[in-house]
């Protein structure tokens, strides 16, 4: 039964992950989508480079852990790939959002949802 729910939430993730678009203004990627307790996690933001780019936002959400990065943007000079590198990231099921900010506010956001299983044994 176990085998039954994993491959349930796997399948999930993979139809219900956010699709790369090149007219996309941000996209974001993490990986794994499912991993074991603790995870390394990579996210990996694009951002489609523009003058108003100023600030990325990205939150990695579940019910028992949660953290935030703000990553500085210099509008059309900044880098198209962002990539943050997180570790020993507890079992949950995880909602990973990024917001790319202009000098005006929001301009555009995107999520994607991760699993961490428990450990076997844990």
């Amino acid at each position: 039964m176990k085998k039954v729910s994993v491959v349930t939430v796997v399948c999930a993730l993979l139809v219900f992950a956010p699709q790369v678009r090149g007219s996309q203004r941000l996209a974001v990627r993490v990986s794994p989508i499912v991993a074991l307790a603790p995870a390394f996690l990579t996210i990996r933001a694009s951002v489609e480079p523009s003058d108003d780019n100023r600030t990325l936002n990205v939150v990695v959400d579940s019910d028992g852990y949660s953290t935030s990065s703000d990553i500085p943007l210099e509008g059309r000079s900044a880098a198209r790939l962002n990539v943050i590198e997180l570790k020993d990231v507890p079992s949950g099921l995880y909602e990973v959002r990024a917001v790319l900010m202009g000098t005006h506010g929001p301009i555009a956001s995107t999520m994607q949802f991760v699993k961490v299983q428990p450990a076997v044994g844990r």
